[in-house]
């Protein structure tokens, strides 16, 4: 595990800069993925006979709730994926940091991929108690009208307006904590994959520094490569993310569900290995991968998105500081 990449060596940018470009990043890569993460949710969570697969819940979200239906409860994960990103790459380089004043390693030295995967999975077991609330409001919206795709009534009908109206109705139903339903799965999954997001993005821009400039691999850093590899380096990361986490997920978006897809068993909500074996009765472990093909589809763009975003207006802030 000795293979060494570098980040903090360049750019040098402040902790206020990663959590204004993470944050923007965020913004960039929540708009190319959302749609998609609207059909993941709704194939992972919603009955076998409702959809009988990717294209066919795309064309019955297309038809009974036309093109605002994919961007259905956009607003509190757009605003979570701002604060995630933010407080992923600033905590990935802060822990950097502290590996580096316990470890007495030097600045420029660079950091092994287990330190690397150690500082990402330490950031994402942050991120989830900033997410977790975000997530459970956004699969609310994403679900609630499904059941009704089916020919059957909708659970209960539809009770939210939007992201205030769950957030007021779990406040006043089940108090604060019912804003960390499914907390332990998102704890899990972000622990996991975001270790791996920044994994895989480090050891790919140091695999394809060492393809472009094999002599002088050594001595340049990500600043070094051009967009078509930042581009391949971020696309990569979010591909590694989701292939990482995503049972977890499943098991995560039954649980934040399970009282909009059946309300009536909203008095003895589901644990974590109930739920396991719900998932598992629906179809064995293929069930644990249901709508995974569309979440790699968008995979790819929003990852590719959001560390082009970031590594650009790193390098810009550099080049000004410069000047």
């Amino acid at each position: 595990m000795q293979g060494l990449v570098e980040h903090a060596a360049k750019p040098q940018i402040s902790g206020f800069e990663d959590l204004a470009y993470g944050s923007l990043s965020g913004m960039m890569g929540k708009f190319v993925e959302y749609p998609f993460d609207t059909v993941k949710v709704r194939l992972q969570t919603s009955e076998t006979h409702v959809f009988s697969g990717t294209l066919d819940c795309l064309k019955q979200t297309w038809l009974h709730e036309g093109f605002r239906g994919f961007y259905r409860g956009l607003t509190s994960p757009l605003l979570g994926a701002m604060a995630e990103n933010a407080i992923a790459f600033y905590a990935y380089n802060r822990i950097q940091s502290a590996i580096r004043a316990v470890s007495r390693e030097p600045e420029d030295r660079q950091l092994s991929r287990l330190q690397l995967f150690a500082s990402g999975a330490l950031s994402g077991a942050i991120c989830a108690f900033v997410i977790s609330p975000v997530e459970l409001v956004k699969c609310k919206l994403q679900v609630e009208n499904v059941q009704a795709y089916g020919g059957a009534p909708a659970a209960g009908g539809t009770k939210f307006s939007g992201p205030v109206s769950v957030v007021v109705h779990l406040l006043r139903s089940q108090g604060l904590p019912g804003l960390y339903k499914g907390i332990l799965p998102t704890v899990a999954r972000e622990t996991l994959g975001v270790g791996f997001w920044f994994g895989t993005y480090e050891l790919v821009c140091q695999q394809l520094l060492k393809w472009h400039h094999p002599r002088d691999a050594a001595r340049l850093s990500k600043s070094d490569l051009g967009p078509g590899s930042i581009i391949i380096a971020g696309g990569c990361a979010g591909i590694g993310y989701n292939i990482t986490s995503y049972p977890i997920d499943v098991v995560k978006s039954f649980i934040q569900t399970d009282d909009v897809r059946a309300p009536a068993a909203n008095a003895q909500r589901a644990g974590i290995a109930h739920t396991v074996r719900t998932v598992y009765a629906r179809g064995g472990i293929a069930a644990f991968y249901r709508g995974l093909g569309i979440t790699l589809v968008r995979a790819f763009p929003a990852n590719a998105a959001m560390f082009m975003t970031y590594e650009y207006l790193a390098r810009m802030s550099v080049a000004l500081r410069r000047h």
